[in-house]
This record gives C-alpha cells, structure tokens and sequence, in this order.
C-alpha cells in the first residue's frame, strides 16, 4: 500500500499526467489508497483549489454525481436543486475550467463513463487538474485513457499476517500455545485480501480454544463456490464472517439487507422499524426491540459486514458483501428470484420498471425509483411480504393493484408527493404491518382504512394535503404500536379527536405527534399515557398563543416548533424537581422556524443532550441566549450549554446580534451554517472549540 501511495505521489506532481487509474480486485484496498490521497491533498489545501471526492458505484448516477460536486464546489443549494442537468453541467463547467482541481472518482464500472456530461474539463493542456479513479477492471484503465495506471495488489504473506493479527489481538491468539500456528493457516486461507482477512479476523476475535480454530480452517477450506472467483476468492470468505454472526435473529437481519441495491445508504431507524414489521425482531416491547435492532447493527459493523456513514444515522453494505449476502439469501445462487431490485440509472439509459410478471414468484421487491404515471396492473404475488415503491412519481395506483398480495408486511409508499388517493385494494391487503405514506400528496383516509387490523407502524409525516381523518379510523388499529403524524394537514379539532382516539390503542408505544394550538399542546402532554410516548413533537401555528409551556418528558428526541408567527416566549416546566437534571434528556434535536415574533431560544441552554440545532426565519430574534434585566446572560459562564452540539445552522435572522454573551466551549461542533445574518458579528466560541475543531 505504501509502495502505490508513493507512486501515486510521484505521478500527481508531472504536469504531463492528468489521469491515473488504480485497478486491483475487489477488497483489495483501492478506496483505503484513494482516501490516503484525498486526506493528503485536502490537508495541503494551496496545491489545487478544490479537492472532490465522489463514490461513482457499479451503476451511476449523472444527477447524484452533480451534487455531490456541487456540494464541494459550494453552490447555493436553492439555486442548484432548481437547475436541470444540462444547467447543472454548464455551472460545473463554468467554475472548474477557471480553477485548478483534482476529482477523485471510487469504484468505476463503466469504461466509456463520460466526464463531460457531468461538466467535468479535462484534456485541456492549459488546465491544472488531475483525475484519479479505482476500479476492478482494467478495461476500465483503457477506456477512461489513463496516462498512468497504478495496480494494488494483494498483501504478502507477513503483511497479511500482521494484519490479521492485529484484528484477532493477542488476547485470542494466546488463549492457547497452538492457536497462532492454526491462526496463520486462516490467514493464509484470505490469500491476502484485506478485505477478507479484516471480516474473518474480527470474526475470529472472541474465539478461544483450538477446536474452534481448527474448525474454522476447516469451513474456510471446505465451502463450496459455483463461480470462479466471487464464490471461490471472495464469497466463501465473506460467507464464513456470516456464519460466524451470533444467532438467526440477526443473520435474517443481515440477509434483509441484500434486498436494496449495492451502496445503498440505509436509515437506521427506519431499517429497525421493518425489521419489526417482518418478525425479525420479537420482543413485545417496541423500546427493547428498537434497541436490539441497533445493537444488531452494532454488531454487523463490527462484523465488517456494514459500513458507518458518516452522518452516523446511515449505514451501508459493501457491494462484495452485498454479493455474498443476496447469493445466502437465494439459496446459494438456485433462488435470485426472491428479491427483485431495481438499480439506479446507467448514464443516458431510459427508465423501465421491472415487468409485473416477475413479481410473481419474488419475496421481497425495492428501489423501484423515479417511475411516474399510472401503477396499474393486478400482479399475483402469494409469496410477497416487503414491496417499496417510495421515492416515485406516481399520479394514481389503480384500484385493484394490491388485490392479490394476502401476504405483504411492508409497503412503503413515502414520497411519492403526486399520490392523492390510496387504491381500495390496499385495505383488503390484512396482513399488513409497515405503512409508510410520509411526503404523499393524500387528501383523506378512507373509513375502509380501519380493516388494515394488524398494522403496527403507520407513518404519515409530512402529508400537508391530508384534510379528513374519519373518526374510528385511528382507535381502530388495535395492534399500532408506532404512529408518525408531524406536519401533516388535518385541522386542530381534527387533531383534538385524534388525540381522544389515541387513548384506546393499548399497543401504542411510540409517538410522534403535531399540535396546532395551546389548548391541544396541553391536552397531550397531560395524558400521563401519551406523554410517555412522545418521541417527536412538532407545534405549528398555535395563533393567538404567546407563551408555549412545555412540560418534562423523558423520550422527546426532536422538537419543532413551525409558523408560530404570535409566539414571543417557549418555556419549559419540571413537574419533579428531583428530575431536572435528567428530564429532556434524550432531547437531540430542536427546529425552531419561521416564528416572527420569538427574540430568543434561552430555553436551549437548559437542554443537556442537544446534538443537532436549526433556527430561521425568525425576524426578532436578538439572540439565541437571552439576558436578564442587568443585562447579564442568563447561563452561567461555567454552563454545560451546548457542549454535545454537532450541528448549528442560523439562517435568515435579520436582528441576530448574539448567540451569547460570552464565550462558550462547542466541544463537540462539527458543522456550522450561518446565512443571511446581517447584524451577526461575533461567535461566542472559547478557545477550547478552535483547538478542537
């Protein structure tokens, strides 16, 4: 690895070489070396302008690509998400041919890939840029016209050995005196793959007597693999670290994972809930199995069988792992046909959906993305549990669509904002469990609604058009353990009959909940049930109120609070003094927008746990931290204000002077976004934050 960096060094400083390709085998450390590259050239920040890194995957994305430039370039994102692609090219284009640059593309399939789509000038004898990809292919080399190719070969023996043993650690290697012989053996067996030596060290970490050693040479050695090299080289290997993994609970876990596509950005929180849906994760309490779904993530990470994204919200399955588990999960490669994905775009190829009768026989269908029109048909899925159709442009689904899915847990419907109305067969779907409409254009909930009788989790976050809940409809879900209803459309008073409703579901365990008044605001956290249960609160509008008073809760994890344009102060209340110290505690996030009258958010610096801050559009807001009558702050100058704070973002706030008075420690600040505020002339950052961050 240090023999290609170096080599990679020496070939950026020749001005005759722009493009230079890395190729080598999957797993083989050709990301590791290109982010070396990125670190180095980002650190010495005078070489080039702008350093850009871009993970392309098998199959690219022209518009995701662009973004993720432009997001290196700085382009106003208002301005950039109502440009069209071509306009997109043209920005790019425009910017980067006056600038020097290097772009640093990962895991390259595509050996005509075409930069200049995406506004990318290159063989340009005046410009300063170099180009430098990874791929697995060295057609790939050929056809981008490297001027220097650089191949990462596989670990020798003694550098597989080391690493190995650095992942297993001496702990295990010592249990016993002939483990490290046995040891050495399983390395060999990775044949220097990095990859696979990091996933069966790790997995072979805990394991301390020989026996387990020997056995594990043995599996190594022993499985079978049909193709010549993803199952011989890679799949068997990655096939023993799944083996290894602690029960069936989170094999199924894992395998579920292999029914998106390669480098899919998983939502955590949102994996969990299906997992849930599917029966993957049985504990009748929704915490505890919330928390056994993380903990299983937590694992597989550890596994190497998942990567962190770094908003550490994300996660994703490397695209040889992702093999390995779609070739288990269809039985060795004899079933592909139970899950359908449908993968994103090749540059300049047309849309076309998945037909309707390869359904038929599929277990698990997603990433049908960016279909639009009509979804019509009556496919006959007996076999269907999980269908996601989210992220479309639907207009309508024809009433019988769902007619013949007796089986379907999960349906995911969300954001598909042209969608109005729901079809009528989708209520005949009974054995439903995962309804997720959030971001759809729905205008009412039919009474036919009430017969989905097993539905645990219903997200209807973000529907503004939804204007009639009937009544019964809600109370009726007698096994809803999950409700999401922020920023939706319904009326106060619909909303007050919703909360009555609410009282009924004895399986409700999570909430998260909109409010558009005082009066219901009280109402809600009143209820000694529903109170408990409150994960995210949104409060919109609330005209009239000048005060807001929020009482204690101990799971509230977001906060929002939208378009209250007479609100002036928000307060919070301890009802348990011994608890103040911890009430709010599991409080991370708080949006405060568009409320014209409020001047400060002093309320802030009496939440502990506070990870993730936005404030705009507030016009009299003077400061975040509030002063007395002395004019002092209102936090002591030894607070603990802030100091989990991640994110800060403060936007169009004409008044702003202040976000404190004094000096505070952002021990924790990662990102700060500061526009259009005017009068802002200092931050109130210790020293300790610049040494820091």
């Amino acid at each position: 690895m240090d023999s290609s960096f170096e080599q990679a060094c020496c070939f950026i400083q020749k001005n005759d070489v722009h493009i230079i390709g890395i190729y080598g085998m999957g797993g083989v450390g050709k990301t590791t070396l290109l982010k070396r590259i990125n670190n180095v050239l980002s650190e010495n920040g005078q070489e080039f302008d702008f350093v850009i890194w871009v993970e392309v995957s098998r199959y690219p994305n022209v518009g995701k690509i662009q973004d993720k430039i432009a997001e290196k370039l700085r382009f106003h994102k208002d301005t950039w998400g109502q440009r069209n692609r071509q306009e997109k090219t043209v920005e790019i284009f425009n910017l980067l041919i006056k600038k020097s640059f290097v772009l640093l593309l990962d895991d390259l399939w595509d050996p005509q890939f075409d930069l200049q789509v995406i506004g990318i000038p290159y063989r340009d004898p005046n410009l300063i840029s170099k180009i430098i990809f990874t791929t697995r292919s060295e057609d790939v080399i050929g056809g981008m016209g490297a001027d220097k190719r650089i191949k990462v070969g596989c670990l020798t023996e003694e550098e597989a050995w080391v690493l190995f043993r650095e992942k297993v650690g001496r702990e295990a290697l010592d249990s016993h005196p002939k483990i490290e012989d046995q040891a050495k053996l399983v390395a060999k067996e990775c044949g220097g793959l990095p990859l696979a030596l990091i996933t069966v060290g790790r997995a072979m970490a805990s394991r301390k007597t020989l026996d387990e050693w020997s056995y594990a040479l043995h599996v190594l050695k022993e499985s079978a693999s049909k193709f010549p090299f993803m199952e011989d080289k890679v799949l068997r290997l990655l096939r023993f670290s799944y083996d290894s993994l602690g029960d069936e609970m989170t094999k199924a876990c894992f395998l579920y994972c292999s029914s998106f596509p390669e480098d899919w950005p998983f939502n955590q929180q949102k994996v969990i809930e299906i997992w849930i849906a599917e029966g993957f994760l049985k504990d009748g309490n929704l915490h505890m199995a919330t928390q056994k779904g993380k903990n299983i993530i937590s694992e597989l990470k550890r596994a190497c069988l998942l990567e962190t994204i770094t908003d550490g919200y994300s996660f994703r399955m490397h695209d040889v792992v992702h093999d390995m588990a779609l070739w288990v999960y269809s039985e060795k490669g004899e079933r592909y046909d139970k899950h359908l994905v449908q993968r994103d775009l090749l540059i300049g190829e047309l849309r076309e959906p998945l037909p309707i009768s390869k359904w038929e026989t599929a277990r698990t269908i997603s990433s049908l993305r960016h279909l639009t029109g009509k979804l019509e048909g009556e496919p006959k899925c007996d076999n269907l549990l999980s269908l996601d159709l989210s992220s479309n442009y639907f207009d309508e689904i024809t009433n019988d669509f769902f007619q013949y899915m007796p089986n379907l847990k999960v349906l995911d419907l969300s954001g598909n904002y042209r969608l109005m109305k729901l079809p009528e067969s989708l209520f005949k779907v009974t054995s439903l469990q995962f309804l997720d409409l959030r971001g759809t254009s729905i205008k009412t909930l039919p009474p036919t609604f009430n017969k989905l009788q097993k539905l645990k989790f219903l997200s209807l976050n973000d529907t503004t058009n939804l204007r009639v809940i009937p009544p019964q409809v809600i109370s009726s879900l007698s096994n809803l353990e999950r409700l999401e209803s922020q920023n939706i459309g319904i009326s106060d008073s619909s909303i007050n009959e919703m909360l009555d409703e609410l009282q009924y579901l004895e399986a409700l365990q999570h909430l998260k909940f909109t409010v558009k008044s005082n009066i219901t605001l009280e109402k809600l956290l009143r209820s000694e049930k529903l109170n408990k249960m409150i994960y995210g609160l949104c409060i919109q509008q609330c005209i009239g109120s000048r005060t807001l008073q929020l009482r204690d809760n101990d799971v509230l994890q977001k906060l929002m609070i939208y378009h209250c344009k007479d609100l002036e102060e928000v307060t919070l209340c301890w009802t348990r003094n011994d608890m103040r110290n911890v009430c709010f505690g599991d409080l991370s996030h708080v949006d405060i927008i568009d409320c014209k009258l409020l001047k400060n958010a002093t309320l802030l610096s009496t939440l502990p746990n506070i990870k993730e801050l936005t404030i705009m559009t507030c016009e009299s807001m003077e400061e975040i931290i509030g002063v007395d009558g002395g004019g002092a702050s209102m936090v002591p100058t030894n607070t603990k204000a802030f100091e989990r704070l991640e994110y800060l973002c403060l936007w169009i706030l004409p008044a702003l002077k202040c976000i404190c008075s004094h000096a505070l420690p952002f021990p924790c600040l990662t990102t700060l976004s500061v526009m259009h505020c005017p009068k802002l002339k200092k931050l109130p950052f210790a020293p300790i934050t610049v040494r820091k961050n």
